[in-house]
């Protein structure tokens, strides 16, 4: 039997059109031989663009890029919604559209929604209900009751303008659902609308990093060539420098006695050693780091 191979880092997949995030996952998986592998928040079918693909060591830090925020362009059909929120999903409601000319009522409509709010997520989602995830019971024909979510969009910018299209970008929080805003804003336009495409342009903890496209990935003889250090999404982290000696406590799971000192004992902390070499994360705790996910074979 071949050997796994343990590699240790992130990919950035440019994710194509109508390919699952776990098949692309998994395909790229069985082609290099990888030993661990994990995503970090899926993309729809539908949906092209930004999906961080978490290797090895990696994959103990995924939460913190589900957490980063993210940057989308959506196109917006307006006049029809569907099932789905989007275009696979069937025609349930139409509706006369007639806002193309009227720019600045439209770009008024999406500024409204800028700031915190609460957002129900939509029956054709990955949440789970008693155990089940919401899309399979809509498959079903079931429509179960959703908690709405604290959700927080930064801003919305109109692209352009095509007859019922609206193009827009959006950056927002971790867990807004697109689909549902699309709908919200075709609703206070006085329509309904659902979302035509979807690109996931930026996740906010990776600084404009490059993406790399499915194909030229598993046409590439080696993977290594694409992958990121597993610290650069934790940059927005505190950093500590630890000695030879406090390095050997740090990853053998002991707590280093510091003077310093933080506004939040909830905050992560990144520590490396003397030689530059990332450790792990560790959290404040009385007058102590406290080791909390390490990495003791950084190769």
């Amino acid at each position: 039997m071949t050997q796994k191979n343990n590699l240790n880092g992130i990919l950035l997949l440019d994710k194509p059109l109508m390919l699952s995030s776990n098949h692309a996952i998994q395909k790229i998986k069985k082609q290099f031989n990888i030993r661990k592998v994990g995503h970090t928040g899926t993309l729809d079918p539908l949906a092209t663009g930004l999906l961080p693909i978490c290797m090895g060591q990696a994959t103990r830090i995924s939460r913190f890029l589900i957490n980063s925020d993210k940057t989308y362009r959506a196109l917006i059909m307006l006049g029809t919604r569907t099932s789905t929120g989007d275009k696979e999903g069937e025609i349930i409601e139409t509706c006369s559209s007639d806002v193309s000319t009227n720019t600045a009522y439209i770009d008024k409509v999406l500024k409204s929604f800028i700031g915190e709010q609460k957002q129900i997520p939509p029956m054709y989602s990955a949440l789970k209900h008693n155990g089940e995830r919401l899309y399979k019971l809509a498959q079903k024909g079931l429509n179960v009751s959703r908690k709405a979510r604290s959700i927080n969009i930064y801003s919305i910018d109109l692209i352009s303008i095509n007859h019922d299209y609206l193009e827009v970008i959006i950056e927002c929080s971790k867990g807004t659902y697109i689909r549902t805003l699309a709908e919200d804003i075709a609703k206070k336009l006085g329509t309904v609308g659902h979302i035509d495409q979807l690109r996931r342009l930026n996740i906010k903890c990776f600084h404009d990093q490059s993406m790399f496209s499915f194909n030229q990935i598993m046409k590439a003889k080696s993977i290594n060539q694409f992958l990121l250090p597993i610290d650069l999404p934790l940059k927005h982290l505190a950093k500590k420098d630890f000695s030879e000696s406090e390095s050997s406590m740090f990853i053998n799971g002991l707590s280093i006695q510091t003077n310093q000192r933080s506004n939040n004992e909830s905050d992560y902390i990144r520590i490396y050693n003397d030689e530059s070499v990332f450790l792990g994360l560790g959290l404040y705790s009385n007058g102590y780091i406290k080791p909390k996910i390490v990495f003791s074979n950084n190769n």
